[in-house]
């Protein structure tokens, strides 16, 4: 095949024959939502990002939803970073908001700048739907052990 100067080529592409490359398996990361995100609760303390920023919360949500995105939703479930427990708790300083379907899978994202920090919404296949900024475990409240 000859260039414009009338020289020829070495090679020849043949137009519309690239190769795509093919992955082996696709991974379902988890991915995440605020459109959901109800800051004024619990009733006797809300919570916004406002104020996980002034108390220095934010970054370390961030980088928790950073770090749980490079996962599938059932490798965080299995490292217990993510914990679906189905139905909205019985016992709970929140209430259901209106505006979240009363058929989804609550759960929660744990250990947000410490061991009580939590992120509470619910799950719809790999996409985790934050609603509550729980940083006083108050969503889902379970008996004390051991104490």
């Amino acid at each position: 095949m000859a260039n414009k100067r009338g020289r020829k080529e070495k090679y020849s592409r043949k137009e519309n024959t690239r190769e795509e490359l093919k992955v082996s398996s696709i991974r379902e990361l988890l991915t995440f939502s605020f459109k959901d995100l109800d800051e004024s609760q619990p009733k006797n303390s809300p919570q916004s990002i406002k104020s996980w920023e002034q108390e220095k919360l934010l970054k370390a949500l961030v980088e928790k939803i950073r770090d749980l995105s490079k996962l599938t939703r059932d490798e965080a479930e299995k490292q217990q970073l993510i914990k679906v427990y189905g139905d909205f708790p019985l016992k709970t300083d929140f209430f259901h908001p209106s505006h979240v379907n009363e058929h989804v899978a609550w759960g929660v994202m744990k250990k947000i700048g410490g061991q009580k920090g939590t992120i509470a919404g619910y799950l719809v296949e790999n996409t985790f739907y934050v609603v509550f900024l729980d940083k006083e475990h108050k969503f889902w409240i379970s008996e004390k052990k051991h104490t």
